[in-house]
């Protein structure tokens, strides 16, 4: 669905981040707004909205509640910045595991438990529920990566766009199952990128705006993708 878009969310008191939120583009910023509510904790009336790019960089604040989320901009892979202007005090300490008082059981007591996930586990690989038995890994694309090197000319998948490898690795900042996965940091030949090279803000390869993308380590190929010229369809005629 082309006015469906896929967004990374992130809190100004919070170091957590969330990967891949999944929005429309004809939302109101109210209903986006209620959305990161339920997933961060911050109440709607102290919270504002800040667009980033894929980078980090700030492309809008959505001040205006009733506009749609497609008028600033939104693209997939950007970021949604929440910034609270009333932050609970307990609110920092929501990622502090040291601040919790742990229960501990011993491992005779576990076992003997009926009510315990992994007697309902093993219950559900004996009745051989598929979403126990065989459960499929989450790809990770690290056998793409293996075969990609700095320096290596590629071509984008989408869009056919070229450019040079500057990145091969996993990219810090995210969640889930983006945090296993492995990408391509690329320098590309034209402007038709979305990054200067940085991700959260932080620096992965040197490149002017516009002129980098991330992309998953199955999304490109490497290989004789020289700079295209924009004489060669003449040439040929």
């Amino acid at each position: 669905d082309s006015l469906t878009v896929k967004l990374n969310a992130s809190h100004s008191h919070l170091s957590m981040k969330m990967a891949e939120l999944r929005f429309d583009l004809t939302q109101s910023v109210l209903s986006v707004k209620e959305n990161l509510e339920k997933r961060f904790g911050t109440p709607v009336q102290n919270m504002s909205l800040q667009l980033q790019d894929s980078s980090g960089n700030l492309v809008a604040s959505m001040n205006d509640d009733k506009a749609v989320l497609g008028h600033y901009g939104a693209h997939e892979g950007y970021n949604l910045h929440i910034v609270d202007s009333n932050p609970s005090p307990a609110m920092g300490q929501i990622e502090d595991l040291s601040q919790v008082k742990k229960y501990e059981i011993s491992e005779e007591d576990y076992s003997k438990r009926d009510d315990s996930f992994r007697k309902f586990k093993e219950k559900q690989i004996k009745n051989k529920n598929p979403a126990f038995v065989n459960k499929p890994d989450v790809p990770t694309f690290k056998e793409e990566a293996d075969k990609i090197k700095v320096g290596d000319r590629c071509q984008v998948h989408l869009g056919n766009r070229r450019g040079e490898v500057k990145y091969v690795g996993k990219l810090e900042g995210f969640m889930f199952n983006l945090a296993e996965q492995y990408f391509v940091g690329v320098l590309l030949d034209e402007p038709v990128g979305d990054s200067d090279g940085k991700i959260n803000g932080k620096k992965v390869f040197d490149c002017p705006m516009k002129y980098g993308i991330f992309v998953k380590a199955n999304e490109l190929s490497v290989g004789d993708f020289p700079p295209l010229d924009d004489f060669d369809d003449d040439e040929d005629e």
